[in-house]
């Protein structure tokens, strides 16, 4: 008996989603333009990444799964060897800027006649790509020893610390991010809950450290490192902070946090339950097609456009779920993969809507699959094809049983 009697290559959930993805995005920064941020045809340039993207969907979907456990190694070493290359270019080349110097770091590439390319977003996939295939290899839980687990958490602790460290130079936000993804990651690699709960507090004590450094010392807080535009953010989310209201009373006109916070929740208040429509939008908000396209969609199209999108998002990481699960037994390095893709998916998206509302701090982290940038869009689309590619061999693997 053969289960299917399509392709095995349509997998219609995932296109939906994509499908709606792109439609809402586009859109999105269809409405945003209007404020004239990023040019009024930004959502053109969206279009064309998105169709790049699709072009990298298919090429992934033209190698195995063992193929891309292989290549692994290599697309992290690549970039790895890009995020050094960012941190020694010249900030201009011939007058023109190459590797340009914002808030104290340099987070990307300027490439003439393409646009900016930001190495960062990609390495968070040739992270997870490495990560998955070092726990793939790895002894099964239920037959590893505490040596074993000890000897797991040294090889991922040396995977990540080097890209970690050097994305931590240029964007702590996104450092953070990679950090979220490789808990989630050793969590259920089958570790020992014994060694991921000593791990945790050492974690948990040291973010609040730092928080805490940031908070009472920031003058020292930029001795080791921290940036006055991070501490800016962290003391404008504080609740009753006097610093950060006198600065957000001072800088109000050039574009706080505070005040880009304060009209992100003005204009998805506007919207109310149907929305403005995307030519009547009222409320002008810094950033509107990238950090807060979410805001956009809440004035645009209110309330049910804003559940819209996190329906999508639920329904995205449910299949990823379900996925993780059903690809283990066939392969342990696209389920692993699958894990530290839906980590990624889950902290972008709780941190850009929860900075677009107000209950978490700004950290420049874009809405995954919506938010303008070319280096954003192509980054989680080729994160996509991998997953794509493991229900398509899941569904070959789930026929050859039937058969």
């Amino acid at each position: 008996m053969n289960k299917q009697n399509t392709s095995p290559y349509y997998q219609g959930d995932l296109i939906f989603i994509f499908l709606a993805f792109f439609a809402i995005s586009v859109i999105a920064i269809f409405a945003a333009g209007q404020f004239g941020q990023y040019g009024s045809n930004a959502w053109t340039r969206q279009i064309i990444y998105y169709m790049v993207g699709v072009i990298c969907i298919v090429a992934i979907n033209y190698f195995d799964l063992e193929q891309l456990e292989k290549l692994s190694l290599y697309i992290f070493i690549g970039g790895i060897m890009l995020l050094i290359l960012l941190k020694i270019a010249p900030a201009q080349i011939g007058g023109q800027d190459f590797a340009p110097i914002k808030n104290g770091a340099k987070s990307w590439f300027v490439l003439p006649g393409i646009g900016t390319f930001q190495p960062s977003e990609f390495m968070k996939i040739g992270l997870i790509m490495m990560l998955a295939s070092v726990i793939g290899k790895s002894t099964p839980r239920g037959k590893r020893t505490l040596e074993d687990d000890i000897f797991l958490l040294l090889k991922i602790a040396g995977v990540a610390a080097v890209p970690v460290g050097l994305i931590f130079l240029q964007d702590a936000g996104t450092a953070a991010v990679c950090m979220f993804i490789v808990v989630v990651m050793v969590f259920l690699s089958g570790v020992n809950w014994k060694l991921i709960s000593l791990i945790g507090s050492v974690v948990v004590l040291l973010v609040a450290a730092v928080l805490a450094v940031i908070i009472l010392f920031p003058d020292f807080a930029k001795t080791i490192g921290i940036q006055q535009y991070q501490i800016n953010r962290i003391t404008a989310w504080l609740p009753d902070n006097s610093t950060s209201a006198n600065q957000a009373q001072t800088q109000d006109a050039s574009g706080s946090d505070k005040y880009q916070v304060d009209q992100a929740i003005m204009a998805i208040g506007a919207g109310q339950i149907f929305g403005n429509g995307i030519k009547n939008l009222k409320v002008y908000v810094p950033e509107a097609q990238t950090d807060m396209i979410f805001s956009i969609i809440g004035e645009a199209f209110g309330f049910i456009g804003c559940a819209f999108v996190v329906i999508m998002f639920f329904f995205l990481i449910y299949r990823l779920v379900v996925l993780i699960d059903r690809i283990h037994p066939y392969s342990r390095f696209a389920s692993f993969f699958c894990v530290g893709y839906t980590a990624l998916i889950v902290i972008h998206t709780f941190q850009n809507i929860g900075m677009n509302i107000g209950v978490m701090p700004v950290t420049g982290i874009p809405l995954l699959f919506i938010s303008f940038g070319g280096s954003s869009v192509l980054s989680v689309l080729i994160g996509f094809g991998i997953a794509y590619n493991a229900s398509v061999q899941l569904t070959k693997y789930q026929s050859y049983l039937f058969k």
